[in-house]
């Protein structure tokens, strides 16, 4: 079951794709801006355990991998929804923009992910 399947602007998409960079440090910030970003923008679907981009899917809930936590913040000019889980004894991350008026669908989306997957530690 989808929850949500956002769409992204260019900018948007170059936005997060120089945030993620410069997370990695000033040489991944500088190389982004050197080498511009050729991706195809992604579209993103969020289900109950798992994301998908375009046809790559990454999951955060299975018997593998239980989730730990759901959190919406901000970013500069960016708001990320970003979703923590444990696999083996690491804890991992994917992290994924929320659309330009998608902020209240985030929200009702971290709920429902909150629901779906019982207590989150």
């Amino acid at each position: 079951m989808i929850l949500t399947r956002w769409n992204y602007t260019k900018e948007e998409w170059n936005r997060f794709e120089h945030w993620k960079a410069r997370k990695k440090g000033i040489l991944f910030f500088l190389a982004g801006k050197l080498i511009p970003w050729r991706k195809r923008i992604p579209e993103i679907s969020i289900m109950a355990d798992r994301i998908c981009v375009n046809n790559s899917q990454e999951p955060f809930q299975d018997q593998q991998r239980q989730i730990r936590e759901i959190q919406i913040r901000e970013a500069g000019n960016l708001n990320i929804l970003e979703i923590s889980y444990e696999l083996g004894n690491a804890i991992r991350g994917i992290r994924v923009p929320i659309p330009r008026g998608k902020l209240r669908e985030a929200f009702e989306v971290q709920e429902r992910l909150i629901l779906a997957n019982g207590s989150i530690s």
